[in-house]
């Protein structure tokens, strides 16, 4: 079986490409994975020193070389079990451009190394290699720093790469239409979305096949050195700006914390993970390896589900579900107007000044007509003639700020991964009862698993199944169990007043106690 491929750019030098490379697979390595790093840095490489290998004796220059050896009697050994190292140390000028025909063949002929992963770090910039070699891989991952220079070169290196997607698919030309002249577009190269939008006003008969290019090309994001909980946060609103300005889904994987423990390990020439185990990036490092072993790469020809437009409604705009409160709506806006302010680093590179101007005034009629109760009635009414959808997944872009993964609308996951059917959606109308066993079909319904709204919520596990079951004898006093009930119905996207008014008639009508009256008052 051939190995996983995961290649590691971002356009930019200095933010942690090789760190994140020499890290990702030596605890995939803890794992009992078998890695091979490839230091595909031409002309600048140093991943060997983030492995702990001192200066290697051989180079992927002997490979390129006529009639050298083959790549996997160049990876030699490195402290940590498991892991081998291709070095790219010691090339000769010549190298650092070696050329699209050297780069197919280190792509075929690192298809068959002996491994279960090979990871492959890339260099700094935007060359035709290095954007050749992240295409080949089967998971790109781009690391960026918190930083507006990172974060804009972050978002033209992943518009170059997907106009080389479009080559490697026999679709360039659509990329280089007249309006694609330098000076038309942020940063000088169409995005994703303006090569569709032109398609369609062209009435292309290739829609189809641009709609899955834009659909299957999923690079994954990991923002390094994060100092604050902004920094943390930044990576969930680069894809959610990335989403709608360039049309591109971009994955969040995760962030990495600042930490002084790197600049040691580096110092003493030692793997991070080796020499400082116990510290909080270490921590961050498993987080992000483990998200890429959860990653499923589609199969070759298969059709990517999604759309290539993102919605302009006022629900998109704001990231919150048809069925938010007042005060889900208050918080999204807060959040977006982050998103979008004018020294936002999460939109550096996306916008001149007058394209910013008409987005906030796009999210001030959002947020007006949706703050407006008469508003948004007719709103919906007219969004949704055959009434409001109640959610389907209880991950609310507000929370996560990316799309959750799509999962068959009447099925989810079970233990072992494998799809079990779901209960049908009870039909909800103004005047349902709501009680434990109706709540309990509502979530099995939508996906959701109890442990997930107990994570959020922070109500314990045992207060949600005594709450799902109706053994009221285990709850606390009313005004606990209606906090819960709030949480819970926020969980599902139900109406909370509802809730709370049904559920607590049968608690009340099962346990009587002298507060009731009082209780009954502040519902």
């Amino acid at each position: 079986m051939a190995p996983r491929v995961v290649a590691i750019g971002g356009g930019k030098g200095g933010v942690g490409k090789s760190l994140v490379a020499a890290n990702v697979g030596i605890f995939l390595a803890t794992l009992g994975k078998r890695v091979v790093l490839v230091d595909g840095a031409f002309g600048a490489p140093n991943l060997h020193i983030f492995a702990g290998v001192p200066r290697p004796a051989r180079s992927l220059s002997e490979m390129f070389a006529p009639s050298g050896p083959q790549l996997s009697e160049l990876a030699v050994p490195t402290y940590v079990p498991n892991v081998r190292l291709v070095a790219g140390v010691g090339d000769p000028p010549w190298v650092a451009e070696p050329g699209l025909e050297r780069v197919r063949l280190l792509a075929e002929q690192v298809r068959s190394l002996p491994a279960d992963w090979v990871v492959l770090d890339l260099g700094p910039g935007m060359t035709s290699t290095t954007l050749e070699l992240f295409l080949e891989a089967d998971i790109g991952l781009i690391v960026a720093i918190p930083d507006p220079t990172s974060i804009e070169l972050m978002h033209r290196f992943v518009k170059a790469a997907f106009l080389r997607h479009l080559h490697r698919r026999g679709l360039g030309h659509l990329g280089q239409g007249p309006s694609a002249e330098p000076g038309d577009h942020e940063g000088g190269t169409p995005s994703p979305l303006e090569i569709y939008l032109a398609a369609v006003e062209d009435q292309s008969h290739e829609i189809e096949a641009l709609s899955a290019a834009i659909l299957s090309f999923t690079p994954h994001l990991v923002i390094n050195s994060a100092r604050s909980k902004s920094d943390m946060e930044l990576g969930r609103a680069v894809t959610s700006a990335a989403r709608r300005r360039l049309g591109v889904p971009l994955k969040y994987l995760g962030h990495l914390e600042y930490d002084e423990a790197v600049w040691a390990s580096t110092r003493r020439r030692r793997p991070l993970l080796i020499e400082h185990p116990e510290t909080r990036i270490a921590k961050c490092f498993e987080r992000i390896a483990r998200g890429l072993l959860a990653i499923r790469v589609p199969q070759p020809g298969a059709v990517p589900d999604g759309d290539v437009l993102p919605s302009d409604s006022h629900y998109e705009l704001l990231e919150v579900p048809p069925t938010a409160s007042f005060e889900d709506i208050r918080r999204a806006n807060r959040r977006i107007r982050d998103i979008y302010g004018a020294e936002s680093v999460a939109i550096s590179g996306l916008y001149d000044p007058a394209s910013l101007e008409a987005v906030h005034r796009r999210l001030d009629l959002a947020y007006t007509t949706l703050m407006d109760a008469a508003k948004r009635k007719d709103y919906d009414l007219e969004l949704f003639p055959d009434g409001v959808p109640m959610p389907v997944t209880p991950a609310s872009p507000v929370a996560s700020g990316e799309a959750p993964a799509p999962r068959p609308p009447a099925a989810k996951a079970d233990d072992s991964g494998n799809l079990a059917p779901r209960p049908p959606m009870p039909e909800i109308t103004a005047a349902t009862e709501f009680s434990g066993p109706l709540l309990r079909q509502i979530r099995e319904a939508c996906g959701v698993e109890l442990r997930e709204i107990a994570e959020r919520s922070k109500i314990g596990m045992a207060y949600l199944q005594a709450l799902e079951g109706e053994v009221f004898a285990k709850l606390p006093a009313a005004v606990y169990v209606r906090g819960f009930l709030a949480e819970y119905a926020r969980a599902l996207g139900l109406d909370a007043e509802r809730v709370k008014q049904t559920y607590l008639a049968r608690f009340r009508a099962a346990r009587p106690s002298p507060d009731d009256e009082d209780d009954a008052r502040s519902v």
